[in-house]
């Protein structure tokens, strides 16, 4: 009778679990702690540039924040673009100051506009970045202190001095530089 031959611990066994121990989900541990590595660090360059480019644009937008509020050109008139109009039309809603109307005629500008609504406040303005003299229009159908108490939107229009003159031959579209609705927020 022969025995069976004396089994030997296998040393293969042994280095598999050694082998196993080295690797995450099939991947080296070595390489899978410098894919981490290098993760963080583009997580890190990422997030930089990211807070770059959101401070350089907060940046322009307190530029024109502060323009709105002290934004007035060499003879006093308040300069507006599309970005600052709200803002303007909220102030002078908020302030209810209303400027005479000197050698313009608002009331014949709307009509020649097309406009049928009444108007609740008007301010001379510089438009744009170039400044051209022109008049900012609010109107809507409801009155100034209805709007000053419960909010709402009115419509802003933004027009060039020559508007509702008699005897001009330009178009509407001519003496038009904005216009559109614009949402008031009350007192």
């Amino acid at each position: 009778m022969s025995s069976a031959p004396p089994r030997r611990p296998s040393t293969g066994g042994h280095e598999r679990r050694e082998r196993r121990r080295g690797t995450v989900l099939g991947i080296p541990l070595p390489l899978l702690i410098v894919a981490l590595v290098i993760a963080a660090l583009l997580g890190i360059q990422l997030s930089g540039s990211l807070e770059l480019s959101t401070a350089s644009r907060s940046h322009g937008a307190s530029t024109s924040l502060d323009s709105i509020s002290g934004g007035k050109n060499s003879t006093g008139v308040p300069v507006i673009t599309e970005a600052t109009l709200g803002t303007e039309v909220q102030r002078l809603i908020d302030t209810g100051t209303i400027q005479p109307m000197t050698s313009f005629d608002a009331a014949q500008c709307l009509k020649q506009q097309g406009i049928a609504e009444s108007i609740l406040i008007m301010e001379e303005v510089a438009w744009g970045s170039d400044e051209t003299p022109s008049w900012l229009l609010v109107h809507g159908p409801m009155d100034r202190e209805t709007l000053r108490a419960n909010g709402g939107v009115v419509s802003a229009t933004v027009v060039l001095p020559t508007c509702g003159t008699t005897g001009q031959d330009a178009s509407p579209q001519d003496v038009r530089l904005w216009s559109g609705d614009v949402m008031i927020g009350s007192l």
